[in-house]
């Protein structure tokens, strides 16, 4: 049988008991690794001034790197200033329609989609076959590593159209072999259900996981679907790691959409070195933080028609230099949140994850579904003002007491807890607002 072209879309087949989808970039000694990314750092450096690449080569400059050769390899990065998205957002609006920091035109590309939005104006994204590729090589190495395999059934409820996310989610999961359930995001009770109903007549092997979890779990218990029966488990994504850091799996799809994945054996999630170096980096004096510590999360790519220098998404990253027990020799990766979501209040400073850590250990409000919001504070020495959704028909002030107690165990802070009948909160499809201005 042919390997490719049309009788089969997508890569070689492996073994199924192999440990790794691609085991010699992921068991790379280490010294050979940073010689590989040196050379493609230089690459990119390269690029940047024979086509030119005009921001990047307004950031250099500014730093005095004056051509290719002042930049020998990643111990360099240090040199090179960081841009951030409004970078990104000012140059597509002074250099419409997107920017003067492509290093591919258009025209050369076979996608284009935007960013959500949800911190400012959407970004425009541009992939060319290359970029898919890299991006689909790279979430194969995080299907493998949590046990999926070709030929099992997943789901997914990303948005789509110009949203990137959703898209490249089910063309990743495509290319890798999984026959790939895309239903709507639950914007609606209707939509939810049209999902949980199609769930059980195709049932995945792996339950559904996302942001939207707990909404398709509320909908489940109004319509009267068991949500186990629809393959859903409890709408909860534990943290585990360094304190509060999540694997860090994403660093944006306008950077990189699959950077990292976790193995299960040890915190954090396993960079995709031969393709990105990761930083956290002290945004004061743009030098790495120690490892364990928390810095800004800094990427730039490479081997990749559309790459990005130093690019700082302005959220909280930790890597992990350890060696690991699953056997796979690249650093690891913890993320934190964003820092603009970065609370103060009564002295502690903290992430609206953290509120929500503490408020699933109060039955009442966990169930079926935890439901919440949390005002910015404007006066660091008031209570917390948290709004939180009930179904129990109880005391909702020892819902209160009780709530707040655990904030006050968890956090060390104190809270104005109100407790609302059920459905009272806004609802959303995708990502929630839980943080909110009043």
């Amino acid at each position: 049988m042919p390997t490719s072209g049309p009788e089969r879309l997508g890569p070689d087949p492996r073994p199924l008991d192999q440990q790794f989808w691609d085991p010699e970039m992921q068991t790379m000694g280490r010294e050979e690794r940073r010689a590989l990314q040196d050379e493609r750092l230089r690459d990119v450096i390269r690029r940047v001034f024979e086509r030119p690449v005009p921001l990047f080569k307004r950031k250099l400059e500014s730093a005095g790197i004056t051509g290719p050769d002042d930049v020998k390899g990643v111990d360099d990065l240090i040199h090179i200033p960081t841009i951030v998205k409004d970078d990104l957002r000012r140059s597509e609006a002074e250099h419409p329609p997107v920017g003067d920091y492509r290093f591919t035109d258009i025209r050369d590309c076979v996608r284009v989609g935007t960013s959500t939005g949800t911190t400012g104006t959407p970004t425009l994204m541009l992939w060319s076959r290359h970029d898919i590729w890299v991006e689909y090589e790279s979430a194969a190495r995080w299907w493998w590593r949590i046990g999926y395999r070709p030929g099992q059934i997943i789901t997914h409820a990303h948005p789509a159209y110009l949203y990137g996310g959703g898209v490249m989610l089910q063309g990743a999961y495509e290319y890798f072999g999984l026959l790939s359930i895309w239903v709507p995001p639950p914007d609606t009770d209707e939509l939810a259900e049209q999902a949980l109903r199609f769930w059980m007549r195709v049932k995945p092997d792996h339950p559904f996981t996302g942001f939207s979890t707990g909404r398709f779990w509320e909908v489940a218990t109004k319509v009267g679907i068991n949500p186990e029966d629809a393959g859903l488990n409890i709408p909860h994504m534990p943290g585990f790691g360094l304190g509060k850091g999540l694997p860090l799996m994403t660093a944006g799809a306008e950077c990189y959409a699959y950077p990292s994945g976790p193995c299960g054996q040890k915190p954090g999630a396993h960079i995709n070195e031969d393709w990105c170096v990761i930083q956290a980096v002290d945004p004061d004096t743009g030098r790495e933080v120690p490892d364990g510590e928390w810095g800004n999360l800094t990427v730039t790519t490479f081997g990749r028609d559309n790459p990005l220098i130093r690019y700082d998404l302005e959220e909280a990253a930790a890597l992990l230099r350890d060696e690991c027990t699953c056997g796979e020799t690249t650093i690891r990766g913890l993320w934190g949140g964003r820092f603009k979501d970065l609370l103060a209040s009564q002295g502690k400073r903290f992430q609206v994850n953290e509120v929500e850590s503490a408020l699933r250990k109060v039955e009442d409000v966990a169930k079926p579904t935890l439901e919440y919001q949390v005002v910015k504070p404007k006066r660091h020495d008031a209570p917390l003002v948290i709004r939180v959704e009930s179904t129990s028909t109880g005391d909702r002030m020892d819902t209160a007491r009780r709530a707040a107690a655990v904030v006050k165990e968890e956090l060390g802070i104190d809270a104005d807890v109100e407790v609302l009948a059920r459905d009272t909160l806004p609802r959303s499809g995708y990502k929630a607002t839980r943080l909110v201005d009043d």
